[in-house]
């Protein structure tokens, strides 16, 4: 029988209400973190499009410079679907697989518009400032 009281009194477990403390504080850390990592992961998304978008125009600059400036434009639909009529530029470019937009920002439907004389326009205004260039005029 003293053997019994002994292992109670030595007894080194968690109780109910110290387990409940520690959940409740790692519901409170992740509610507050979670709006944060999902807001990097959009950005990260963001920037990885624009690098996209910004490597295919720098291949359909550098196919005019060396070929001579052909107009075409390159569209996206509003799954993130990119076409181009520049599959010349893209194959000399090594991008025979386009790659689709991820972020919500420019997954949507916008054109970028290349004229004969070289000037490019986009359709999308957002797009247009963060890739640096001027949205065309409706």
């Amino acid at each position: 029988m003293n053997n019994l009281k002994e292992k109670k009194l030595d007894n080194k477990g968690f109780s109910l209400v110290e387990l409940i403390i520690v959940i409740a504080i790692m519901a409170v850390l992740i509610g507050v973190l979670a709006p944060q990592y999902l807001k990097y992961v959009e950005r990260s998304r963001q920037s990885a499009d624009l690098d996209n978008i910004d490597q295919i125009i720098s291949a359909v600059e550098i196919y005019a410079a060396e070929n001579g400036v052909a107009a075409g434009d390159i569209k996206s639909d509003t799954n993130g679907k990119i076409t181009t009529t520049f599959t010349a530029a893209m194959t000399n470019a090594g991008l025979t697989n386009l790659p689709d937009m991820k972020s919500s920002a420019y997954k949507k439907a916008w054109t970028i518009t290349v004229a004969s004389d070289g000037t490019m326009t986009v359709s999308d205004a957002t797009l247009a400032e963060a890739l640096g260039r001027a949205p065309s005029t409706p």
